[in-house]
């Protein structure tokens, strides 16, 4: 299909950066007399790294990734596209989060989230959200893509009525993203509630802690990522930011989070993300940073997608080229304006650098 999902090449998936950690020199004797050669590799073996399946110096291990779900791929998203351009919507009723948003469902039962915003920059946010996540390899973020409300087209013609109580401009540009039942409730991993927040792949409680738990951090550690990049006021730093009137907030399910039956995480609402986020960094920033700070272990796939952006220097360039490549109604929303593109390549420097400092520290 022309307009699927044209996706970075990705050089070997799953290789991993340099400088991963030699456990077999990690552990120096004791120097005390008698210790045998044997034992001091028991000693050695013991004390490496606590879980050596869990993690691998500063990133998760493949062992580990391949006990979690998998997420949306570039199939999903190619079918959702092909959905949306040639399926009638047969019903459009309240339902999605915010006023004017609504539930599509299609002549074959599939749903969508209609995210209309008066404001294009809320648009923007979460299409070009979307497909930053792309460019990093990130699958959390469901199919999502640009549609016109269009009341003479056929494919609108059966809900007019709706589209008119719902107060919808014609010629309007709409988000329709894929709508995921049986959705839960996400709550934020323990690592990260206290003011002592800290994600570091030499703790104790990586041995102890089961599959799931486990598969939550390793997309968490994409989380605290993709919203640190966009500036994300709409998640967890909308429950960090309300923990001043409630202190509770960090217990209680996180913002915009969801999960599916099988431990996928839900990336939820990210229209805050790359122009609204950006402007409101004065006030935000030492929440997203505080985030970042704690993290320590990430995703091999992710932190190489990092480096290349980060020594590519072209990260404005690479989005609104995956845009226009995918979006048939990409001149009816404005690109990433040079001012965001280059906030987003400073922030993506930052992430760079913290996967550094973690590598000198536990490498």
């Amino acid at each position: 299909s022309s307009h699927g999902v044209v996706y970075p090449q990705n050089n070997g998936t799953n290789a991993y950066l340099q400088g991963q950690t030699d456990y077999s020199g990690s552990q120096q004797s004791d120097g005390s007399s008698g210790t045998s050669p044997a034992k001091e590799a028991v000693i050695r073996n013991r004390e490496s790294a606590k879980s050596p399946d869990v993690v691998d110096g500063v990133f998760w291990s493949k062992t580990t990734e391949r006990k979690c779900p998998g997420g949306f791929t570039e199939g999903d998203q190619k079918g959702w596209k092909n959905k949306i351009d040639k399926t009638k919507v047969v019903k459009l009723e309240t339902g999605c989060g915010r006023m004017q948003n609504r539930m599509a469902t299609f002549k074959d039962a599939a749903q969508a989230c209609v995210r209309y915003r008066l404001n294009t920059d809320q648009i923007q946010g979460e299409i070009f959200s979307f497909y930053l996540s792309k460019l990093l390899g990130i699958d959390n973020v469901p199919p999502s893509s640009l549609h016109l409300v269009n009341t003479i087209d056929d494919r609108w013609r059966t809900v007019t009525g709706e589209i008119a109580n719902s107060k919808w401009a014609d010629d309007k540009v709409v988000i329709f993203t894929q709508f995921v039942e049986g959705l839960k409730p996400s709550y934020i991993p323990v690592e990260f509630r206290g003011e002592d927040r800290k994600l570091h792949p030499k703790q104790d409680l990586m041995n102890s802690k089961g599959p799931e738990d486990l598969c939550d951090l390793v997309q968490w550690s994409d989380l605290i990522i993709f919203d640190y990049l966009t500036a994300n006021l709409d998640r967890v730093v909308n429950n960090m930011f309300n923990k001043q009137w409630n202190p509770n907030m960090m217990n209680t399910p996180a913002h915009n989070l969801e999960r599916t039956s099988n431990g996928r995480l839900i990336f939820l609402d990210n229209e805050s993300g790359l122009f609204h986020g950006y402007r409101l960094l004065d006030k935000y920033a030492s929440y997203h940073r505080t985030l970042l700070d704690s993290l320590c272990v990430f995703r091999n796939s992710t932190a190489r997608a990092i480096e290349r952006l980060h020594h590519s220097g072209s990260v404005g360039e690479e989005l609104n080229k995956m845009f226009s490549q995918n979006e048939e109604l990409y001149n009816h929303i404005p690109r990433l304006p040079q001012k965001n593109a280059k906030i987003l390549q400073q922030r993506i420097a930052d992430v760079y650098e913290q996967i550094q400092t973690c590598k000198k520290q536990y490498v």
